[in-house]
């Protein structure tokens, strides 16, 4: 049945068919084989408008599964398909495709793919730091990223994607790395770096975010507020309580995000005191800040006040 949807999306001048779309949900193993024979003849643009299609029907319906679909397109001769299948899988947590994914990073000929890879990666790393990846796959990713991450002849953005993800690792050759690339004088590798330390959790970076808090370049300032949000070290507030005056939007956000992810009294009562901004925008992002800070006081949902 399944295939036969997929020649009517093959229509090349005509839309996209919704029903033969979510026949493409829950793939069994037995029709991947045939779907692969299928795929390869339609045509290029095709298949890129039928995987993004699926990228935003994913997004709307949770319940929507295209994994199948996104693993049997990892091998696809377009590099853009292969960069839209490998983003498709992020929230596909099956080890099955780590393999897959390492030969991406490692061997694919378009930077793109590569840079998605990586990035899928780092949500298997920290899988990984929580236990939940056999030994061999967390070695095999620890391995393929700290290797691209440290290529001289590799790609920026490849690089700094690898060193995004490679820092949920707890390993001194991740801090030499974050390290060097702080210090490496691109503009670039500095934000990954500051992004990279706060993802390790590790308040040993703290000192330097903070310096960076108050950089000249927004982007910098934007990378240390979220930084201090993932370090969550309560002593970062009254930095981040400066940033939300700052001058660029996104650095505001950040510093907004940031004080929700640490949560805390101080943090609860800036936030309210941010309600009556006159930004619509800034207000859903203050308002989503309160919520975390809530749930995390509340996460049953049921106050005990008495």
């Amino acid at each position: 049945m399944t295939l036969k949807y997929l020649g009517s999306l093959g229509q090349a001048d005509g839309p996209l068919d919704h029903a033969a779309l979510l026949s493409l949900s829950g793939l069994p193993d037995s029709e991947i084989a045939g779907f692969g024979v299928e795929w390869a003849s339609l045509d290029r643009s095709r298949r890129r408008e039928i995987l993004a299609r699926l990228a935003e029907l994913s997004d709307d319906n949770l319940d929507l599964d295209f994994s199948a679909v996104m693993r049997a397109c990892l091998t696809d001769a377009d590099d853009a398909v292969r960069q839209q299948a490998t983003r498709g899988l992020w929230e596909c947590e099956d080890r099955v495709i780590v393999g897959p994914l390492v030969s991406l990073l490692t061997t694919d000929p378009a930077l793109d793919v590569r840079s998605a890879a990586a990035v899928i990666l780092g949500k298997f790393a920290s899988m990984a730091q929580e236990g939940k990846l056999i030994q061999r796959d967390s070695d095999r990713i620890f391995d393929a990223l700290l290797d691209t991450a440290n290529r001289p002849d590799e790609q920026l953005e490849v690089r700094r994607r690898a060193l995004e993800a490679v820092a949920n690792f707890d390993d001194p050759a991740v801090d030499d790395l974050i390290e060097a690339a702080y210090y490496d004088g691109s503009p670039e590798l500095k934000q990954s770096a500051i992004f990279a330390m706060g993802r390790t959790s590790n308040s040993q970076w703290l000192p330097m975010v903070l310096v960076d808090v108050d950089d000249e370049v927004p982007a910098i300032r934007f990378e240390a507020a979220n930084a201090c949000g993932l370090l969550g070290d309560e002593s970062t507030v009254p930095h981040l309580l400066a940033l939300i005056e700052d001058e660029d939007f996104q650095v505001q956000s950040s510093a907004i995000e940031a004080l929700g992810s640490i949560g805390g009294a101080q943090a609860k009562q800036a936030l309210l005191e941010c309600t009556d901004i006159e930004d619509e925008e800034l207000e859903e992002v203050v308002q989503a800040a309160l919520k975390a800070i809530e749930f995390e006081e509340d996460p049953l949902g049921v106050r005990l006040d008495v």
